[in-house]
């Protein structure tokens, strides 16, 4: 059974990663760059550890209206930064995406207090992590392009983790050979102008979803993954996050949860069931323990292909609305159309 743990001060010690596991809170030192992921003890392999290392940051906000998805992501050979905005109403989708050498996209060692930003021209999107005073501000200055509508605006996601249990999960790629990540769902508010629309963001009612990402990768690497977010009928905060990669023993280690009102809890190893020929069709995805069931439905899709010599990305995000249930027995919870995404990404970096 998977259960929670107090966090240690660092990652790694000597060179190898001090715990696995779910841990209580974020990592207030996350040295991932001297795990000796070669298991060779050499500083001179430091720069290629850097290399192996994918870094990013990814914001969603869910409005009954409107929903806006952005990245700030640092593969070390390219940088990728997206902002996407999504009409509920009108099924609209505008998106803007901008991709840079290497080393154009900042990402901080931890989000207790750093800086995240990524700019070229006409482009900027930069976030400042207050974890410790219990917030992430996001600042967007995006000029309209193409017969796309600007994007400007700034929102804060109200991480209190007195009040929001995050999750933080290190898992095993191979012995010492970490993924490392923190998500959460939490209470947003701010103002972000799409063209002409002010869309005003109220933190009773509008959800931020975080995932923050620092992995080593293999060469050949995919993910499923699933997560939403939105209030039940009671006012109960309710989210999940449930992922199916190239980890191995999933059922030990993972990403697996659930939130009701803040509080999360930690579920088997999850299965998804869906046509790869038909992304916007639905989605059928389980906890292999029944802690969730839950059917997706697309109501569209951000999607990018990029090819670099033998380096790829394959990556496909529908977004659209979730029912099913979350829970078991007397704890059981209906999720009733709430919205989410869902993800399958093949790399090969």
């Amino acid at each position: 059974m998977r259960t929670i743990k107090e966090t240690p001060p660092r990652l790694v010690e000597d060179g190898r990663v001090v715990d696995l596991g779910a841990f209580r809170e974020p990592f207030r030192e996350l040295n991932l760059e001297e795990a000796d992921i070669f298991r060779v003890k050499s500083a001179r392999l430091r720069p290629l550890v850097r290399l192996r290392l994918k870094e990013w940051q990814h914001f969603g906000v869910i409005h009954p209206r409107h929903y806006l998805g952005m990245v700030i992501f640092d593969a070390k050979f390219m940088s990728v930064s997206f902002v996407y905005h999504f009409d509920r109403s009108t099924g609209r989708m505008s998106e803007h995406s901008r991709q840079a050498p290497g080393g154009r996209a900042r990402l901080p060692e931890t989000t207790w207090r750093g800086e995240c930003a990524f700019s070229a021209r006409g482009y900027s999107m930069q976030v400042e992590n207050r974890l410790e005073e219990g917030y992430h501000r996001v600042r967007l200055e995006v000029a309209s392009r193409g017969g796309l509508p600007s994007m400007r605006g700034e929102f804060r996601m109200l991480e209190d983790l007195g009040r929001f249990q995050p999750l933080v999960v290190v898992s095993p790629f191979s012995p010492n050979r970490p993924l490392y990540t923190h998500k959460a769902a939490c209470p947003v508010e701010g103002r972000v102008t799409v063209g002409e629309e002010v869309i005003e963001l109220d933190p009773s009612r509008d959800v931020c979803l975080l995932d923050e990402q620092k992995s080593f990768y293999p060469y050949r690497s995919f993910w499923k993954w699933m997560t939403f977010a939105g209030y039940d009928r009671e006012g109960r905060l309710l989210a999940a996050n449930l992922c199916h990669n190239n980890i191995g023993q999933d059922e030990i280690y993972s990403e697996n949860c659930y939130w009701i009102d803040g509080k999360i809890r930690l579920t088997g190893a999850a299965r998804f069931a869906y046509s790869e020929a038909d992304m916007l069709g639905p989605w059928f995805i389980k906890t292999t323990d029944g802690a969730v069931d839950v059917e997706f439905r697309p109501l569209g899709e951000r999607a990018q292909r990029i090819r670099l010599g033998p380096l790829l990305s394959d990556f496909h995000q529908p977004f659209g609305l979730f029912r099913g249930r979350m829970g078991r027995g007397g704890e059981s919870v209906a999720v009733d159309d709430l919205f989410g995404l869902c993800e399958q990404h093949v790399t090969r970096y």
